[in-house]
């Protein structure tokens, strides 16, 4: 069996029971690690991208009905597992880089897709929703415990970002446009 040696000495390689039963080669860190960068930086333009284009557009996908506001969601995610899942100051930066997306996304939505009155209303609404949120993660993470809260930041995170992709899809086809997303945002939806 190999001993991963190198996972003692970088600290964010994490190995999983489920990875040491198969006896993987040592170099199965760096892809895993590597896919996991990978991840990151295709969420990150996918925020840059809605930006872009909810600024130019003055819209967003969801816009009519505050769909920004599930965004408090995704911020408590960053927020919670920042220190619950990480293991290095590299990691914490980088939970906070993706909160700071989430809410560069939702302040440049809330200031070019939305009047003053609803502005303030949805403003408070992501606040309450996003402590609630924190609530609800602390729960699910005592409910469900297991080593850095892995497996509930794996399927807390599928529950949060697949809503988002669905809601672009149906929003396409009901206008029949792009306009409040691109064709950029579709080309790094899928790893979102």
């Amino acid at each position: 069996m190999s001993e991963f040696q190198l996972a003692h000495r970088v600290p964010h390689l994490i190995v999983q029971p489920a990875d040491l039963k198969h006896n993987p080669p040592e170099s199965y860190l760096f892809v895993q690690d590597g896919l996991i960068i990978a991840c990151g930086v295709l969420y990150a333009l996918f925020y840059l991208f809605c930006m872009a284009r909810t600024y130019a557009d003055r819209t967003y996908p969801g816009a009519g009905f505050g769909g920004i506001q599930y965004l408090c969601l995704t911020m408590a995610y960053e927020v919670f597992y920042a220190f619950t899942t990480t293991s290095t100051l590299l990691e914490k930066v980088a939970f906070f880089i993706w909160f700071e997306l989430d809410l560069g996304f939702a302040l440049v939505a809330l200031r070019r897709a939305h009047t003053p009155a609803t502005r303030s209303v949805i403003q408070r609404n992501m606040i309450v929703g996003f402590f609630a949120a924190l609530i609800g993660l602390k729960a699910l993470a005592l409910a469900y415990p297991d080593d850095r809260e892995q497996i509930t930041a794996y399927w807390t995170g599928i529950l949060l970002q697949f809503p988002v992709g669905w809601v672009y899809l149906y929003l396409l086809c009901k206008h029949h446009g792009t306009q409040g997303h691109s064709l950029e945002t579709w080309y790094v939806m899928p790893f979102h």
